[in-house]
């Protein structure tokens, strides 16, 4: 069914197969007049028939909500996914006749019609940026109706992870954006602020994930890779931590030719140089401000761990490293790409090839307390490299 909307001023009545508009003002008639004119023949809105004296007659269409078609997908991704695709595809095709943000509109007044969507309701369009929608939509899904969830926050990275294929939007405006659509939300919801919340997902979205996979295994004898642990292999738990970031890379070693669905596979271009090399590769194709790092050999690693991890503030560092037991750990590791690229590529022509010592010679450096989580386990940060670490977090 189609979504009534109204103002406090504006009143909207259906007659049969028309809706009808009245406006309380003209310049807001004027202005949603020119949206439709924009998408006459779009298929992106109902059909204007009339436009006059201040009022907009258009066509009354039947549908599927598209709120409610989302929450049918429940929490399967690839169902979610599907949704957000209609969507952006949307987006990107109103984004192009009109360039003027959807304000206001939310999930709610959409409806699907077969493999297409249309929107009801243009009353909150108005001169703004795709990054102000993207991240006040990406907010609501990770907090309605009752504030964050695992569930919610799933969504809006998988959101953000869809929309990043469809628009050429820019990660600094929306990692900005971010924070305030989230207070603003938490506000009309009338939730507690949880500013370390907006940091995490305004972080998530804006980073690149990069899974160092390169390594021989020497020390195991066998590739550790594809060694299980808790029904899945080490490789699948360490890019199931990234796989909804915006961008996302496999990293392995020069001639290896490794496939992983929705990533990257960014080979080393000169053998037996050690993790920089990967990194610095990782570096050069990233398009985000901000890249993570990941070993394939971490499997006890848990995401609530990363999401501290990436909900400190970055103004004042380019490398975040967690500390624990009083000891730097090298991985995960977080860069500044545009900084780190540069300084990291200096340390390999130079055949530096310890990550910390590069990272610590040439960059600014935030250390992490990881005692600061308090479900923090060292095993969380453990590499396993031998057959008897393998046999310690499997016994």
């Amino acid at each position: 069914m189609n979504k009534p909307s109204s103002t406090l001023s504006n009143t909207v009545q259906r007659r049969k197969d028309r809706f009808i508009k009245t406006f309380a003002s003209r310049s807001g008639f004027v202005r949603e007049q020119g949206i439709y004119e924009k998408l006459k023949g779009s298929g992106l809105v109902p059909t204007m028939l009339s436009a006059q004296d201040g009022t907009i007659e258009t066509q009354y269409e039947e549908g599927t909500n598209f709120y409610e078609f989302f929450l049918a997908a429940g929490n399967d991704p690839a169902k979610q996914a599907a949704c957000f695709e209609l969507f952006f595809s949307w987006y990107r095709r109103y984004r192009e006749l009109t360039n003027i943000s959807i304000g206001e509109t939310d999930f709610r007044d959409f409806i699907v019609q077969g493999d297409s969507l249309m929107c009801l309701d243009l009353e909150h369009c108005r001169p703004g940026s795709a990054e102000e929608d993207v991240a006040r939509l990406a907010c609501m899904l990770a907090l309605y109706p009752k504030g964050y969830t695992g569930a919610g926050l799933d969504s809006a990275k998988l959101f953000i992870c869809v929309g990043s294929s469809y628009l050429n939007w820019h990660p600094e405006t929306l990692a900005k954006a971010v924070p305030a659509a989230a207070d603003g939300i938490e506000g009309s919801l009338g939730l507690k602020k949880h500013p370390g919340m907006a940091l995490y997902l305004a972080a998530y979205f804006t980073t690149a994930g990069a899974v160092l996979a390169g390594g021989r295994s020497s020390r195991m004898h066998q590739d550790k890779r594809q060694m299980e642990v808790d029904g899945r292999t080490m490789l699948e738990a360490s890019t199931s931590l990234v796989a909804a970031m915006p961008q996302r890379m496999v990293s392995v070693a020069k001639g290896e030719d490794v496939q992983f669905p929705g990533f990257e596979t960014i080979c080393d271009e000169r053998e037996d140089i050690g993790p920089l090399e990967g990194i610095v590769r990782c570096l050069r194709v990233s398009r985000q401000p901000w890249t993570l790092f990941l070993t394939c050999d971490m499997p006890l690693l848990t995401d609530k761990l990363l999401r501290l991890f990436l909900s400190y503030p970055k103004e004042d560092a380019d490398v975040f490293l967690f500390e624990a037991g009083g000891r730097i750990q090298t991985f995960p590791l977080l860069l500044r790409t545009e900084n780190a690229v540069r300084a990291l590529q200096e340390a390999l022509d130079k055949d530096e090839r310890k990550v910390q010592d590069a990272l610590m010679n040439r960059l600014k450096v935030r250390r992490i307390r990881a005692e600061d989580f308090k479900d923090f386990a060292p095993r969380m940060l453990w590499n396993i490299n031998t057959p008897e670490d393998y046999q310690e977090i499997t016994k």
